[in-house]
């Protein structure tokens, strides 16, 4: 399909790239509990199950699409011919794909094994990649922990994304049980060219200075599920027996809400909600232009 007002489209993703407020748009400060409680929302929102394969579903976000994978060079030139290298499957299943990287020799490697790659820094915006785009899809693979200027990936996307288009980021899980336990006890073990991490609340903070938001947040975590133990699955039958007798409902968020009200409720309806945990090693965000039908400080269909 052959893209139209080109011009006009990059025109109109540069006024949106403007910066944003962020949480200034809501609140002076950002302890300000109207500022926390918008951000909730959006991560609550965002909030997916986990992902049993990071490459997998890129694969499935890239099929068929304009695509900007940023960092495309691998660690070395053997990767290349590697079946783990991102850039060599997203390229075999996107419509179109352009590689950019700042890693001059490494960009040629990629030209000279039959890819599309361009060597410039990102720092100073689209450039040469300007009249490839709009991208339906920008691709930033464990990136964000190696690079000083955060900003930039979200600069770019607001740049550069059709008014659909996604960036999906992936990047280690600051939270991720053995790492946080690793800090703990003073362990170094983590890859030394990591200089950052990313998490949920920051990448959305990121997102809004952009004018864009966080779509969607979850982990990679391939383990298979941990078979509940007797007592805790004779404990779930308990309580439900106990909302059975009491009375309940389902909330909008999928919550169980007891009719009653009183401290036995709230009580039982915090027990109530199934617990959101992000073990994995890999968090993916993806990112994308506002819904035009969610307004500031309001999900959707939310409760």
């Amino acid at each position: 399909m052959v893209r139209h007002n080109r011009a006009d489209a990059f025109d109109d993703a540069r006024r949106r790239s403007t910066p944003a407020s962020g949480w200034r748009d809501l609140a002076d400060d950002p302890n300000d509990p109207a500022a926390i409680a918008d951000r909730a929302r959006t991560l609550q929102a965002a909030w997916r199950d986990p992902i049993a394969d990071r490459v997998a579903f890129l694969e499935q976000r890239c099929r068929g699409r304009n695509v900007l994978d940023i960092g495309c060079v691998a660690h070395d030139v053997e990767r290349l011919s590697g079946s783990e290298w991102l850039h060599g499957r997203i390229a075999a299943v996107a419509a179109s794909c352009v590689g950019v990287d700042i890693l001059e020799e490494g960009v040629e490697a990629v030209n000279a094994a039959g890819f599309d790659a361009v060597a410039h820094d990102l720092s100073t915006g689209l450039g040469p990649l300007t009249e490839r785009g709009p991208f339906d899809v920008i691709v930033a693979g464990e990136l964000l922990e190696h690079v000083t200027d955060l900003d930039m990936v979200f600069r770019v996307a607001a740049e550069g994304l059709a008014d659909d288009g996604e960036l999906i980021l992936t990047t280690p899980n600051p939270y991720a049980p053995p790492r946080v336990r690793a800090g703990q006890l003073g362990i170094v073990w983590e890859n030394v060219d990591h200089i950052m991490y990313a998490f949920p609340s920051g990448v959305a903070e990121l997102a809004a200075r952009r004018g864009l938001v966080l779509a969607e947040a979850a982990t990679v975590d391939d383990r298979r599920p941990a078979r509940p133990s007797p007592i805790r699955r004779a404990k779930r039958m308990i309580r439900g027996t106990r909302w059975r007798n009491v009375g309940y409902a389902s909330a909008d968020d999928g919550a169980q809400v007891l009719v009653a009200d009183g401290v036995l409720a709230r009580v039982v309806r915090r027990v109530g909600r199934t617990p959101r945990r992000f073990l994995g090693e890999t968090f993916v965000y993806v990112v994308s232009r506002p819904d035009p039908h969610r307004s500031r400080g309001h999900v959707t269909g939310a409760a």
